[in-house]
């Protein structure tokens, strides 16, 4: 099935004729999951960050046709069947690649979180003429030999708001990041709050997250491709990830020639509020050493 892009919404922070980073948000997420703290930091390193809501999710266009039965086709998928998908994440991919000739922008640094991780990551692979380095955090290969997320994790998913202790969206997320979370950066509840305020506000939609997730069940196996990749990749990965465990992060590292991988011990499937610094500083040295070269 091959779909046609979708108008993407976008939010640009900085001067367009800085470096330019285009930030991927991951599962569910609409750009707003980005730390704006780091945001505001990495803009005063003197880099321009392009931030996109993914197809179905935020402001950007939607996907109107209903999401086959996500615990099924999540079976499926565990037992070696064909997944039913919407479509794919090379047609996500896509729609970055159309939004970027829309605007006029030639050259880009990618970063990728969890599924934009993997999404960057194609955009390397089929376009590498337009990426000048790739930041893949909290991500995978789409190796299916690799572990997935602990169960607990994954039946929360996939119940959604079946779970019997949720009671709207709001608690749903909240539950999640208790999950999900980084152990040695515990957020407080307020912290969850303004978090779960600022994705919630942007727009969300259960039906757009269902289909994103098929999107990654129906995802192949790029080990092969990055190993031909050139391009300069920085690789972050938490070892406490309850979501994509750090073994994918360890194996996108093996797999992508000369990358360098951050191992965060504690850090889970989240930004750190206490790491912000360190994340500005190893983006902004990794994104500007690599201009510097071109």
């Amino acid at each position: 099935m091959v779909n046609q892009a979708l108008n993407l919404a976008y939010e640009l922070h900085g001067d367009p004729s800085d470096p330019i980073i285009v930030i991927i948000q991951g599962l569910g997420m609409p750009l707003t999951a980005t730390p704006p703290e780091l945001v505001e930091k990495l803009v005063k390193k003197g880099l321009c960050l392009l931030l996109v809501d993914n197809r179905d999710i935020g402001q950007s266009e939607k996907f109107d046709r209903t999401p086959p039965n996500i615990i099924w086709e999540a079976i499926k998928y565990q037992l070696g069947f064909k997944v039913k998908y919407l479509y794919k994440l090379d047609d996500m991919m896509n729609d970055i690649n159309v939004l970027l000739v829309k605007l006029d922008i030639k050259y880009i640094h990618i970063l990728g979180v969890s599924m934009g991780g993997m999404i960057a990551q194609s955009m390397a692979i089929h376009h590498p003429k337009k990426i000048k380095s790739l930041i893949s955090i909290m991500s995978t290969t789409g190796n299916p030999k690799l572990p997935g997320p602990k169960w607990v994790v994954a039946k929360f998913i996939l119940l959604g708001s079946r779970n019997k202790e949720i009671h709207d969206s709001s608690s749903f997320y909240h539950q999640l990041w208790k999950l999900i979370g980084s152990p040695k950066y515990p957020r407080s509840t307020e912290e969850l709050n303004q978090f779960v305020r600022r994705i919630m506000g942007r727009g969300m939609t259960a039906g757009g997250s269902a289909r994103q997730l098929l999107a990654i069940l129906t995802s192949r196996n790029r080990c092969a491709d990055l190993q031909s990749l050139t391009i300069p990749t920085l690789i972050i990965h938490g070892d406490e990830d309850n979501l994509v465990p750090v073994e994918c992060g360890i194996n996108t590292a093996e797999s992508i020639k000369d990358s360098i991988l951050w191992r965060i011990p504690g850090m889970g499937h989240d930004f750190p509020y206490e790491l912000i610094d360190e994340f500005t500083d190893r983006i902004s040295q990794h994104v500007l050493n690599v201009d510097k070269g071109h």
